[in-house]
């Protein structure tokens, strides 16, 4: 009996050994699992932050300027122009945007869009960077973009100075033309033949004359340095003015002006700005008009603008050209333009002038039937 206890406990002993064994072989092994697991995500971790500096690096060498926040508006990630930009410390991760940026006016941008999924500003000039802001919240975080504008900007006013100076450079040789051939008609009035070449030749100077005309306005509406001087304009003694001056040339077309002004009517602009405007646009009416056509200049008052409108019953501009035509140098038709003396940047004068006057420009046509223009200018707040 004594035999059978003793078989019993070390077959009991046996298996408590067996079980431990295995149990300390399954620990080992859970262990080891668990280790390697850990490795694994060791390893990924790694690669992940290698992938996040990699980025990092990369972002901080492009010439365009990212803040990363939270959806609270905490920063995740800051370039270095943007940190250079916005004096952001290198230390303001965690922080709120309003903590972090020091340049009060992108902060108010930021509050202002904050609960918007996307909004562009214009051009906005940070130290002596010109750059375009984008503020997206499409995805979770939000994320506020800066565009470099500045070479571009540098580009711009190199051209603008370019065109500038050339036009002025080419009045001067362009006058001592002129007078020559205008000597010259004097003396070869007799010979029909020379005469049709002189003529031609005075042609193209009047063009190059108001080409030239044209890209001084231009580079003078684009100048910063210009100011513009509002004050109080009557219309009807500034069209009668623009078309005495334009007055042979309607008679050649026989074209009838019809004005729908009220006597005093008034607007407020800058009277130099309105005229170019109005004169590229009568000029216009009547360029590319039929013989005996109509142009209709008019006049309304709305609540806090003014409406110039100049119809004429012309040739029409077609529908696809449309969103075109304020294009320097675009033409609708180019013989016809040609024929006319248009230099292509007479609409460009009137979009860029009415711009800086703060108004917009419309057009309605209908091909075979007219064009109408209307200019609106807010009007002189009280």
């Amino acid at each position: 009996m004594e035999g059978l206890y003793i078989g019993l406990i070390l077959f009991l002993f046996s298996l408590v050994v067996a079980f431990g064994f295995i149990a300390v072989k399954e620990k080992r092994r859970s262990l080891k699992l668990l280790s390697e697991l850990r490795k694994e995500r060791k390893k990924k971790k790694e690669k992940r932050e290698d992938r996040l500096k990699l980025l990092s690096r990369a972002l901080s060498l492009i010439r365009e300027g990212i803040v990363i926040m939270d959806p609270y508006g905490r920063i995740i990630f800051t370039n270095r122009f943007a940190r250079q930009l916005l004096d952001i410390d290198e230390n303001a991760t965690g922080k709120f945007f309003y903590q972090a940026i020091k340049n009060f006016d992108i902060v108010s941008l930021i509050n202002e869009a904050f609960n918007e999924k996307y909004r562009v500003w214009q051009e906005k000039k940070i130290k002596d960077n010109y750059v375009q802001i984008i503020f997206g919240s499409d995805m979770d975080e939000k994320v506020l973009l800066f565009i470099d504008l500045t070479p571009m900007k540098k580009y711009e006013n190199l051209k603008k100075d370019f065109i500038a100076n050339v036009s002025h450079e080419l009045k001067t040789p362009l006058a001592a033309m002129k007078l020559s051939l205008e000597t010259l008609e004097e003396e070869c009035k007799e010979n029909t033949r020379a005469m049709g070449f002189i003529n031609r030749a005075l042609e193209r100077v009047s063009y190059m004359e108001q080409l030239i005309e044209d890209l001084i306005t231009l580079s003078q509406l684009e100048s910063v340095k210009v100011k513009v001087r509002f004050e109080e304009v009557e219309l009807l003694p500034l069209v009668r003015e623009i078309l005495k001056g334009l007055s042979d040339f309607i008679l050649k077309k026989g074209i009838k002006i019809e004005l729908k002004l009220p006597e005093g009517a008034k607007v407020y602009a800058d009277r130099k700005m309105l005229y170019a405007v109005l004169k590229n646009l009568i000029d216009n009416a009547i360029k590319y008009n039929r013989e005996g056509g109509k142009v209709i200049i008019g006049f309304r008052e709305h609540r806090s603008e003014s409406e110039i409108s100049v119809c004429d019953t012309g040739y029409g501009i077609p529908k696809s050209h449309i969103p075109f035509i304020f294009e320097r140098f675009y033409r609708v038709e180019r013989s016809r333009s040609r024929k006319s003396g248009g230099t292509g940047l007479g609409l460009s004068i009137v979009k860029l002038a009415v711009n800086r006057m703060g108004g917009s420009v419309e057009v309605e046509s209908k091909e075979n039937e007219g064009t109408c223009f209307r200019v609106y200018l807010p009007k002189r707040k009280l």
